[in-house]
């Protein structure tokens, strides 16, 4: 190990070393030959010659009995040598005669009655008999600890001259070897251009030493530049572009070396350590001599390195964004998917009750019921969206459960009949043999390939008809239900066939055209299939029509037993989805908290009609001061609320009333909400606009009740309901879809109305002074509240606004708050057939005193760059009504005069001038009843008050 730190140290460093060693040894050799003076033993030598001359001195004291001269003389001794720490005469029985100095403690007696470096004993005579002895105690010469002997002499020359050789032999070996190494040939200051590269280079001979690195190039291996020279370019961790080692003869500057060929842009690593490895973009070239050989090379080194890992991230980036943008649509295609279908059924429906299809009260209930059927999936699916913890892409979650197919079948074919209607081709379901009263399989799943497969065959049948049938049978793999979507469309080739489960693909590029569609609801179905155990097959001929065979397992049916041909096909599925049901409470109150008025007057009328006496508070503390005084059977308190929100409320009311049910009322449906709320002190949860069926299956839960009886009712509602929608639809305004024809549902949604126009104020205040947490409550407010009162426009755009709020997304700020200006605009209660009757009788008994203002100006922001093209646009064409009105009054054209009062009615409030929109409604009912003279007033108010637009204020 030694032999390897010693190779890895400089040559001019092992030079001086070995120069500085020899000298040492030298100098050992002649302090052996005594050619090295000793100092110690001189001075050992001078004082053994002044302790004889102190014995003799003491002799001729001791002679003569003179111990106090013996005494004075040797205090002089001791005082005037700085080695000599202490001086006595002793007995020859032992006894101390003189003493100077600190004798007894320096004194170390041997036993030996020797001399020392540090202690030297000389005799006393009297005559020829030894009287005594002097002592004298020097400074050792050495210490006497274990390491004295490095003070001595001869070793502390050694080491001078050791330390101070290699010193100078270094400096000297520097100048020296710097005339010797051949990377010296270049001048200091095109080292030091070189040393200032980016790029790590470097000059290697023939035989691929190294004997020129620049400063960047030691910095890779972190090594001096001065200890490369000399090194084997091939020792470091050369890789290939695959990460395994170089071989030396494919490595670039050994085939530069071979032929002096010049070689640009080639990728070499580097390992440095363990776990780090470099990447280089190198350039060799070869260095000629003057017979054309080359004697070495030149090697650029470019390290790429972070620009091999930005295009690796890049990469990635660019595959997560493509899989990303892949999930993204396939997911907008699964909800374009169920969107649509469940949107066709409730517009189709729609549509047939408004234009009177229905031939008796049994059709009626029919419509409504696949009305609200379609109404709750869609409702699910808008839940599930918002729960964006689902929406997880490339991940189907199965949740099975027990579902009557039959009854899902005939769910879907009555949704899908008003399409296959439109078409004139039939839609048929088929028993093929006994089914299970219920199967274990994901229901929503399954009625989604259902609805694909039966789409599927509407979309591409021209004649003839679909059947859809079921069939049960028991397998070696268990029990199995079979559905077949059988049409007689324009079928398939076999080709066609085997590649029509593909994404985003069809029959061909004239099928898209002629069809549309994106290719995915095969897709999607087959996925769904195959995640529930089962699988789709596709049976078809070109021209002839196609069989789509759906295989889904049927689970665990032990207990379920098996409905027979007969009984599937006799049930009548209006009958079963007739859910209407009516509650009755006795002795039941209940305190509603909400800061949503419409919200607390909906409520109030649902459950006071149902014998629930309904007290009102607008935030928790409120509620908690009511509590404080009167107790009720139940709470329904909303969750964010002003001055104290319904968590903190929840949690205060389970601490103070530990059994009274407190039910949740609230607007957002973020997935989490319900077991937060549940674990603030809520006992149950509803999420707005509120079910009222579930809302009283809720309280039946809490109060004293019981259901009655609701096929009157329904038939008693249904007549309401179908008028008011008739009326409903003649109207261009935008109306509450509550039955406004009942006076206590009208005054709430005239109270709506009222407010809101205030609220628009509100939310326009608090826009420009950007209070995006104002907007966060305004929205959630109107959320609330706007589909609570059936106002489904407000509900979406008040669920907008709290989320660009959120996100402080100024610009679609900006648009929401004025496209909920525009709806407010636009809202009107939708007139009863008694209201409309009071209107016509006053219309005929006088004319109106408008209230018309000095200016009329605009209630939307004209300044906005959007808005005010609209608004001109709006006046551009009331000055064109205007202009030949006058001439349909003198031809007492009632019917174009009704076009323009409608279109004012519509248009005005729309673009903010609320001004107009009681002289237009007014004018239309003057138009219907023919009145000219009232016609003609109207138009004189409407004249008037165009005359006083004024758009440039502010």
């Amino acid at each position: 190990m030694a032999l390897n730190i010693f190779k890895k140290v400089s040559t001019r460093f092992r030079i001086s070393l070995g120069l500085s060693s020899m000298l040492v040894s030298l100098v050992l050799f002649a302090a052996l030959l005594g050619l090295v003076p000793d100092r110690n033993a001189a001075i050992r030598d001078g004082r053994a010659l002044f302790a004889e001359s102190v014995a003799v001195n003491s002799s001729i004291f001791i002679t003569t009995s003179d111990i106090r001269r013996m005494d004075t003389i040797l205090q002089v001794l001791v005082d005037r040598n700085e080695d000599l720490l202490s001086a006595a005469v002793r007995h020859a029985d032992g006894r101390l005669m003189t003493v100077i100095g600190e004798h007894q403690r320096l004194w170390q007696d041997s036993g030996e009655n020797t001399s020392r470096d540090g202690q030297i004993i000389v005799p006393i005579y009297e005559g020829q008999q030894q009287w005594g002895q002097v002592e004298l105690s020097f400074e050792p010469l050495l210490p006497n600890q274990w390491y004295g002997w490095i003070y001595h002499p001869v070793v502390m020359l050694m080491a001078f001259l050791s330390i101070a050789g290699f010193i100078l032999y270094y400096l000297y070996m520097g100048k020296m070897l710097k005339q010797l190494d051949p990377s010296q040939a270049i001048p200091d200051r095109v080292r030091s251009a070189l040393d200032t590269m980016a790029e790590g280079l470097l000059v290697i001979d023939a035989k691929q030493n190294i004997v020129l690195a620049n400063q960047a190039f030691s910095n890779i291996p972190s090594v001096n530049p001065d200890k490369l020279i000399g090194l084997q370019v091939s020792r470091f961790g050369w890789l290939n572009q695959e990460n395994e080692k170089l071989d030396r003869e494919q490595a670039p500057w050994t085939r530069t070396l071979d032929d002096a060929v010049v070689r640009t842009a080639e990728v070499v690593r580097l390992a440095i350590g363990e776990n780090e490895t470099r990447t280089f973009m190198l350039n060799c070239s070869p260095v000629l001599t003057g017979s054309g050989k080359p004697a070495g090379a030149l090697i650029s080194f470019d390290d790429i390195t972070e620009l091999e890992k930005k295009e690796i991230e890049l990469r990635l980036s660019r595959d997560e964004a493509e899989q990303a943008n892949r999930f993204k649509s396939e997911f907008l295609a699964n909800m374009s998917h169920e969107i649509r279908t469940p949107m066709n059924a409730i517009l189709g429906f729609a549509e047939v009750l408004k234009r009177g299809y229905d031939r008796n009260s049994k059709d009626s209930i029919r419509y409504l019921n696949t009305i609200s059927s379609s109404g709750n999936h869609l409702l699910g699916l808008i839940n599930d969206i918002l729960d964006l913890s689902k929406v997880e892409a490339g991940r189907i979650e199965i949740e099975k459960v027990q579902t009557p197919v039959h009854t899902i079948i005939q769910e879907v074919i009555q949704i899908m009949r008003v399409k296959a209607d439109e078409k004139q081709i039939s839609l048929e379901y088929q028993a093929d043999g006994p089914l299970p009263a219920t199967i274990e399989t994901d229901a929503a799943k399954l009625r989604q390939i259902i609805t694909n497969l039966v789409g599927n065959a509407i979309k591409f049948t021209d004649r003839g008809g679909i059947v859809v049938t079921s069939r049960f049978e028991s397998s070696v793999t268990g029990p199995m239900v079979h559905i077949s979507v059988r049409d007689s469309g324009i079928g398939m080739t076999e080709q066609q066939a085997l590649a029509v489960f593909n994404p985003f693909t069809q029959a061909d590029s004239s099928i898209t055209r002629r069809f549309g569609g994106t290719g995915l609801g095969l897709t999607i179905s087959k996925s769904f299939a195959e995640a529930m155990g089962g699988d789709i097959r596709v049976v078809s001929k070109e021209g002839e029509g196609s069989d789509f065979q759906v295989t889904v397992p049927a689970g665990n049916i032990g207990s379920v037993g098996l409905l027979s041909v007969e009984e599937i096909m006799s049930m009548d599925w209006a009958e079963q989805t007739d859910t209407a049901v009516r509650w009755k409470f006795t002795e039941a109150t209940a305190l509603v908290v909400d800061d949503g008025e419409e919200n607390r007057d909906l409520l109030k009328v649902v459950m006071s009609d149902a014998g629930v006496q309904v007290f009102t508070a607008e935030n928790g503390q409120q509620a908690l001061d009511f509590l404080a005084q009167q107790t009720v059977d139940v709470v329904l308190m909303d969750v964010q609320m002003p001055v104290m929100d319904g968590l903190t409320a929840a949690g205060i009311m389970r601490e103070r009333y530990p059994h009274l049910p407190v039910i949740a009322l609230t607007a957002d449906a973020m997935s989490g909400v319900q077991q937060q709320c549940l674990s603030a002190g809520y006992s149950d949860y509803l999420s707005k606009p509120v079910d009222i069926d579930l809302l009283m299956e809720r309280l039946g839960n809490y109060l004293t009740g019981s259901r009655v009886d609701a096929g009157q009712m329904i038939d008693d509602k249904l007549q309401d309901n179908v008028g008011w929608v008739a009326d409903a639809a003649q109207e261009e305004k935008i109306h509450s879809s509550l039955p406004v024809h009942k006076e206590q549902f009208r005054r709430i949604v005239e109270k709506f109305i009222e407010r809101m126009h205030g609220q628009v104020e509100v939310i326009g205040s608090a826009w420009r002074d950007r209070d995006y947490d104002r907007l966060k409550k305004l929205g959630h407010w109107l959320k609330g509240s706007s589909g609570s009162v059936g106002f489904q426009q407000l509900m979406r755009a008040g669920s907008d606004l709290e989320q660009y709020a959120i996100d402080r997304n100024d610009e679609k700020l900006e648009s929401t708050i004025e496209q909920i200006g525009a709806f407010v605009g636009q809202m009107e209660v939708a007139p009863g057939t008694e209201t409309r009757q009071r209107q016509s009788a006053k219309a005929q008994s006088i004319q109106k005193d408008y209230a018309i203002p000095d200016k009329v100006l605009c209630r939307l922001p004209v300044t906005s760059p959007r808005l005010r093209p609209i608004i001109e646009r709006f006046l551009e064409q009331l000055d064109d009504w205007l202009g030949q009105i006058d001439a349909e009054l003198e031809r007492e054209d009632c019917e174009h005069i009704h076009k323009f009062a409608q279109w004012l009615k519509a248009s005005g409030g729309s673009v903010g001038f609320d001004a107009f929109t009681e002289p237009a409604k007014d004018l239309a009912n003057h138009c219907q009843e023919e009145e000219l003279d009232d016609i003609r007033y109207t138009i004189g108010v409407i004249k008037t008050l165009s005359s006083r637009i004024d758009i440039d204020k502010e």
